[in-house]
């Protein structure tokens, strides 16, 4: 079982068992585009974390301010694509750099990186996670596309609010392309050029999915 809280935009919380990884983990109250929903908490709240995963550089997936801090903090190690870590110091022992179709065991889980469409970066990734048990999709920003076929997990964590990434009818598309039990949405009414109903997502993949889908509130949490 993997416990999943919602952090604020794409930012995620997975708790598997004792050990935590942190996607994304955006949570600068204060940006310098101003959030319309702030996020569950700040950086200073992350007490424990083994792994932060994070999908590319811009701003509001990869603050390296809230990095640093939770790294102060936690010594979580990072996997980042190599454009995040232009931005950041952090000691040659604590980051993985990724690329897209590497495969690797580290820190106790089974980490696959991959393809992201997202134009706007050169260094998009997406993450496949499990710990042998359970397996979590977290795509970071992407559009829809014929490589989602690929995807196979227990859980996907996807964008909804368009504005470089998958729009609701895209994340229709896209849920029908991937193998998945459970679908959070994300990526959504942070700004106003990804407003987004959640709940119109959830009900037309009712109809279209076998897939569930799960709406959560900034700073609630789900397992599953």
């Amino acid at each position: 079982m993997v416990s999943l809280k919602y952090l604020g935009h794409s930012a995620f919380e997975a708790q598997f068992g004792s050990k935590t990884i942190l996607f994304d983990p955006w949570l600068n109250p204060r940006p310098k585009e101003e959030r319309l929903i702030p996020p569950a908490h700040d950086a200073d709240h992350v007490r424990n974390a083994e792994l932060m995963l994070i999908t590319h550089e811009h701003f509001d997936h990869f603050d390296p301010i809230d990095v640093k801090r939770i790294y102060d903090r936690t010594f979580a190690h990072v996997v980042a694509p190599e454009g995040v870590f232009e931005k950041i110091s952090l000691p040659e022992n604590r980051k993985v750099v990724a690329y897209v179709g590497d495969e690797f065991t580290y820190q106790g889980f089974d980490i696959k990186v991959v393809e992201a469409r997202h134009p706007q970066s050169s260094y998009a990734v997406g993450y496949i996670v499990s710990d042998g048990s359970q397996s979590v999709y977290f795509a970071g920003d992407t559009y829809d596309f014929f490589g989602l076929t690929k995807i196979k997990a227990d859980v996907a964590i996807i964008p909804i609010g368009g504005t470089y990434t998958m729009d609701v009818i895209g994340a229709l598309s896209a849920l029908s392309k991937m193998r998945v039990s459970h679908v959070i949405p994300m990526h959504y009414n942070t700004f106003e050029n990804i407003r987004a109903d959640p709940y119109d997502f959830q009900k037309r993949a009712k109809k279209d999915s076998k897939a569930l889908v799960h709406v959560l509130n900034v700073g609630e949490s789900i397992e599953l």
